[in-house]
C-alpha cells in the first residue's frame, strides 16, 4: 500500500491511512452538492450520496447502467451528447445549465461544472463533475419575471393614464386662457373709468385685475410643465438680439414692480448681444426669474438684470434684495411644487413650479443655472447659455 500524505503534508501511518480514507469518502458522499465521474461514454462511474438523493435512484442503478444524458429530457439528449463530445476535446465546462428527470418523474434544474480526466498519452478517462441543484433560484427567477411582467404592465397602464392627464391639462389650459383675458380686458376698462368708482370698487377692481393675473400666470406654468412632459416641443434655435429680447420682456412687469416701488435696473456689456437660442424659451426663463424677484422683494427695492458675453458663453444674471434663501433649502430649489421658508412680500401667489421651469428649459437650451444667495441681503440667479 502506498504512503498517504494527509491535508497538511503529514506522512500518514496504515491505521491513520484507513481513517483518511474513510473521512474523504464520508466528505464526498455527504457534500452539500452532487459528485459523479462519467466513462468515455458517458456512463456512470461513480457517484455520491447526495446526487443520489437528489435524483432518487439507487448507486446501483445508475453506476455503469445510465448515461448522465439518459436522465434528460429526449429534446434535450442529441445536444447534450454533442456538448460531451465537445467537452471531451476542451477538457472543461463551466456553469451549464441542464434538466434531469428523477426516478420519480420530477424534472430538477441543475448547474453543471466539470473537468476532464486524461491519461499521460492524453486520452480522455474519465470526468470530475459538480451538480447543483437550481429549483429554488429558477423558482424565483419566475416571480421575478411575473413580477416583472406585472410592473411593464402596470408601467403601461400608468403611462397611458399620465399621457391622458398632459392631454386634458393642454386643453383645459388653453381653454381657460381666452376666458381669463376677457375678464383683464373689461377690468381695465373699469380701471379707465376710475373717476366714477368709489374707494370700495377700484379695490374690487385690483384684486380682480390681481386674481386673473395669479390665474395666467398658474395657468402659464401649467402649459410649462405639460410641454416638457409632453416632450412635444424642442428648441428652436436662431441667431437673436438678446438684449432686445431682455428690453421687451423687461418692459412687461413696469405696472408690477411700481406697485411695490420696485426698480427694474438693466445692464449689459453692449446694445446688440447676439446669441444662437431659442427666443421663446429665453423669454420664458427671463420672466419666471423677474417674476420670482418681484414676488419676493420688499417694498422700495431695487433688482438687477445683467447680460454679458465673452467667447464661449451668454451669462444672464437677475439679483434681487429679497429675503435670501437658507443655505439647507438651496438644494431644493429647482424641484416642482418645492415651496421654502421664504414667502412672497405681498401675498402674491406661488405654485413652487416657476424655478422648476427655468431649470428644464435652461438645460434644453444646453445651458446651466445656478443660485447666490444671502438671509436678509438678497439672492441673485446666474444662467449660463452656450453661445
Amino acid at each position: 500500500m502506498k504512503e498517504l500524505i494527509g491535508f497538511f503534508g503529514a506522512k500518514l501511518s496504515g491505521e491513520q491511512s484507513s481513517d483518511y480514507i474513510a473521512f474523504i469518502e464520508d466528505f464526498y458522499n455527504n457534500a452539500p452538492n452532487g459528485y459523479h465521474s462519467l466513462d468515455v461514454d458517458g456512463y456512470y462511474l461513480k457517484v455520491n450520496d447526495t446526487e443520489l438523493r437528489l435524483l432518487g435512484y439507487t448507486r446501483e442503478e445508475l453506476v455503469g447502467k445510465v448515461r448522465f444524458i439518459d436522465l434528460m429530457p429526449t429534446e434535450l439528449k442529441d445536444e447534450s451528447a454533442k456538448i460531451y463530445e465537445k467537452f471531451k476535446k476542451e477538457g472543461t465546462a463551466r456553469n451549464l445549465e441542464f434538466e434531469l428527470l428523477t426516478k420519480d418523474g420530477r424534472v430538477i434544474p441543475i448547474l453543471l461544472n466539470a473537468n476532464a480526466i486524461y491519461d499521460e498519452e492524453g486520452n480522455f478517462i474519465t470526468t470530475h463533475s459538480m451538480i447543483i441543484d437550481i429549483s429554488e433560484r429558477k423558482n424565483l427567477e419566475k416571480v421575478l419575471l411575473a413580477q416583472n411582467q406585472e410592473l411593464n404592465r402596470l408601467n403601461e397602464q400608468l403611462f397611458h393614464i399620465n399621457q391622458e392627464k398632459n392631454r386634458f391639462i393642454g386643453i383645459a389650459s388653453h381653454d381657460l386662457q381666452n376666458p381669463l383675458t376677457n375678464i383683464k380686458l373689461i377690468a381695465g376698462k373699469f380701471r379707465k373709468t376710475a373717476q366714477n368708482l368709489s374707494d370700495s370698487q377700484r379695490r374690487w377692481i385690483d384684486e380682480l385685475v390681481n386674481t386673473t393675473d395669479r390665474m395666467a400666470s398658474l395657468i402659464k406654468n401649467m402649459l410649462s410643465i405639460n410641454r416638457i412632459e409632453r416632450d412635444t416641443v424642442n428648441p428652436d434655435f436662431e441667431q437673436h438680439n438678446i438684449v432686445e429680447l431682455l428690453t421687451t420682456s423687461l418692459s412687461r412687469f413696469e405696472e408690477i414692480a411700481t406697485r411695490k416701488q420696485i426698480k427694474i435696473h438693466f445692464e449689459s456689456d453692449s446694445d446688440s448681444l447676439i446669441a444662437n437660442t431659442d427666443p421663446d424659451y429665453l423669454t420664458e426663463i427671463i420672466e419666471n426669474l423677474v417674476s420670482n424677484a418681484i414676488k419676493f422683494s420688499y417694498n422700495n427695492t431695487s433688482i438687477w438684470v445683467s447680460l454679458s458675453q465673452n467667447s464661449e458663453q451668454l451669462t444672464l444674471q437677475v439679483t434681487d434684495q429679497g429675503q435670501g434663501i437658507l443655505e439647507e433649502e438651496k438644494t431644493l430649489l429647482f424641484r416642482r411644487f418645492q415651496k421654502l421658508s421664504a414667502k412672497p412680500t405681498s401675498n402674491e401667489s406661488s405654485t413652487g413650479l416657476g424655478l422648476s421651469i427655468v431649470k428644464e428649459l435652461t438645460e434644453q437650451l444646453g445651458g446651466t443655472i445656478s443660485c447666490e444667495s444671502k438671509v436678509g441681503i438678497g439672492t441673485a440667479f446666474i444662467v449660463h447659455l452656450p453661445l
